[in-house]
């Protein structure tokens, strides 16, 4: 049976905590007045994580809202996975780089290896599912006082995760930089950035197109089986830390990592690129790396882009093992996957490809692809498992967010370094 959540009922404070829904309860009030019903178990799952700082930024949009997004040399700006940049021009082609930038910071840590690791493999996906080649990696960190064993002890798993998950899957470190202060010793600031290079000719949209719906385009997941790794892992990195936290459950939060086989779907997914290219098909696909919010967060977006919904089969996924309830199994943000939404002539192509050509179950046990829905044209956002409804929902309702004003102060910092020299490549004081 379907969880039912009130939240009206007079436990409704102690039902957010008892299942650890990340909303505010008068988020929650709001949202069930919207749906006109008290929302399921799954539906509260998923609107926590979606409205969470890490997927919404609904603290910090109206002031990014302000920075300069258009230009000469912008070809696609922040509305997508990755933005991409004009380098030049050549017989008519334009060249170009795409830029994805997340940070890693609450997973690093409280555990630094896989934080710092899952941080590289994300913002690598969000350029790969562009229809970029990568081509380096770069690092900003703000690291605790090393003099301190605790502090000593993150930054050496940070900068071993980076290494870690960088060296095998092939893509090299090209620049960073590193501060060390006792000011982060409650919170490391682990930022990571993706460079890749692509044709323009050759981008892919993570949103279907505006003939989606009538065309019937499919959805497929493709990559790890799905397991409970990662489960609220952007609720939590939405949160601060203080005493009373449930580290263990925090950690539990975090991905785990497999750079092996994320290397392995990096030169599968160039190839499709190439394949599709040859028979003039590119435009049949979109793509979305599955990163926060896991099945969900990419499914919904991809056909809400679009201006559509989409129904979800959560039991045709491809998972790990069986007896994982139902909800985690669609908002679990288990690493190294991708969802693809094509048109129906290339659903069996691209089961196949990395099915059969690329053998990807033989590099990662149960990896494969998996058909797990189709966009739907009324805009609502249906998700089963089995006979059960899941969700039942607006997209738009999902993926809207909140914005909240919150006061601020503005602070004139003096500046710590008078004089700074650029001297044979490198910065110095």
């Amino acid at each position: 049976m379907t969880l039912k959540l009130d939240w009206f009922a007079d436990n409704a404070v102690e039902l957010l905590a008892e299942h650890r829904i990340a909303l505010k309860l008068e988020e929650a009030q709001d949202l069930q007045q919207k749906l006109g019903r008290p929302m399921t178990l799954a539906e509260a799952t998923i609107l926590g994580i979606q409205l969470s700082e890490h997927c919404s930024y609904k603290s910090s949009r109206p002031h990014l809202s302000g920075f300069p997004t258009k230009g000469p040399t912008v070809e696609l700006g922040p509305a997508e996975d990755a933005g991409v940049l004009r380098v030049f021009e050549h017989e008519s082609e334009r060249y170009c780089i795409a830029v994805g930038h997340e940070s890693h910071n609450s997973p690093s840590r409280i555990v630094p290896f896989e934080g710092a690791a899952t941080g590289i493999g994300g913002i690598v996906r969000d350029i790969l599912c562009m229809g970029a080649r990568p081509v380096g990696v770069l690092d900003s960190l703000r690291l605790g006082d090393t003099t301190d064993p605790e502090q000593r002890n993150i930054a050496q798993g940070v900068v071993a995760g980076i290494a870690g998950y960088g060296n095998p899957l092939g893509v090299p470190n090209v620049g960073g930089d590193v501060w060390f202060d006792e000011a982060f010793n409650g919170n490391c600031l682990v930022n990571v950035t993706a460079l890749g290079a692509l044709r323009a000719s050759d981008l892919i949209h993570s949103y279907v197109p505006k003939e989606a719906a009538e065309e019937k385009w499919e959805l497929i997941i493709v990559g790890k089986p799905t397991d409970n790794s990662g489960f609220g892992g952007a609720s939590f990195s939405s949160e601060g830390f203080s005493e009373d936290d449930d580290l263990e459950f925090k950690k539990a939060a975090v991905q785990e990592p497999n750079p092996f086989l994320e290397r392995h779907l990096v030169a599968s997914i160039l190839d499709l690129i190439e394949d599709l290219k040859a028979s003039n098909e590119l435009h049949k696909i979109a793509c979305k790396d599955l990163g926060a919010g896991g099945v969900l967060c990419a499914t919904v977006e991809l056909a809400e882009g679009g201006g559509y919904g989409a129904d979800v089969q959560l039991d045709n996924l491809h998972v790990a093992k069986e007896g994982f309830l139902p909800h985690v199994i669609a908002c679990s943000e288990t690493q190294e996957r991708f969802c693809f939404a094509c048109h129906p002539s290339q659903t069996q192509r691209i089961i196949d490809h990395f099915e059969t050509k690329w053998e990807l179950g033989k590099v990662a046990a149960n990896a494969g692809a998996s058909k797990i829905g189709t966009v739907r044209a009324d805009g609502q956002y249906r998700v089963t498992y089995g006979d059960e409804l899941l969700c039942d929902a607006p997209a738009s309702l999902i993926t809207e967010g909140i914005i909240y004003n919150r006061p601020y102060t503005i602070k004139k910092a003096e500046a710590q370094q008078k004089e700074v020299k650029y001297e044979a490549g490198m910065i110095r004081f």
